[in-house]
């Protein structure tokens, strides 16, 4: 159907950008972070992290402790239910949110603290929204966490915006809707005034789920 504003236009274009870059990628698949992998994939987070200001407002200690232990899934065929997926994914999510944004910089311009910003909040409420499965038949399934009890009804980029505003971060509009983005409401995701923003992030978090995915796939075919 017809879109404002050539926003559906330009998702469509987006996808395909996407598709372009999986394709360029390499895929190794990790299940157990090793140690120095951990320290690099921390100090990589760490570095944009605190350049953004954002140490200020989060104990960096425990943040640290926290990432290299959560997953950011949690099926094993997700190929994110592991301890340090969520750093990992982060980490992914960053790299490939920002060649999007080098890629369409000729037709549209994105700040890039804004983008990177909304890259290290929006998944932060997964370090306590999983929790270890203690049900041996779902474990035998592959099913490795499940979702922990928690205050209100709220989804993961609802529950990071919150924790970022509480602990005194500022979000602007076009950055709270971008971590929202996340939550894939009906009235988000398809809607055609969606910032670039938006529409980046998006993508790009879908792209490294994908990666993430086909990293399990290709090594448990290895396997067989």
């Amino acid at each position: 159907g017809f879109c404002f504003n050539g926003f559906c236009l330009i998702e469509y274009f987006f996808v395909s950008l996407s598709k372009k870059i999986f394709k360029q990628l390499k895929l190794k698949f990790m299940l157990v972070l090793a140690e120095t992998q951990a320290n690099e994939a921390w100090a990589q987070f760490a570095t944009i992290f605190t350049n953004l200001g954002l140490n200020n407002y989060y104990d960096m200690d425990k943040l640290h402790d926290e990432l290299l232990s959560s997953p950011c899934g949690i099926s094993e065929d997700a190929g994110t239910a592991y301890k340090g997926a969520l750093l990992m994914h982060i980490n992914m999510l960053m790299g490939i949110a920002e060649r999007m944004t080098k890629m369409i910089s000729g037709t549209f311009q994105v700040d890039k603290n804004s983008l990177l910003k909304v890259c290290c909040i929006m998944h932060l409420s997964k370090r306590y929204m999983y929790a270890p499965c203690t049900e041996d038949w779902k474990i035998r399934g592959g099913r490795f966490f499940e979702f922990a009890k928690l205050e209100g009804n709220l989804k993961s980029g609802e529950r990071s915006a919150l924790e970022a505003l509480n602990n005194g971060v500022k979000l602007t509009p076009t950055e709270y809707e971008a971590i929202k983005i996340l939550d894939g409401d009906e009235d988000n995701t398809k809607n055609p005034f969606k910032s670039i923003l938006a529409i980046i992030i998006k993508q790009a978090n879908e792209l490294a789920y994908a990666i993430e995915r086909e990293r399990y796939n290709k090594a448990k075919n290895v396997e067989k």
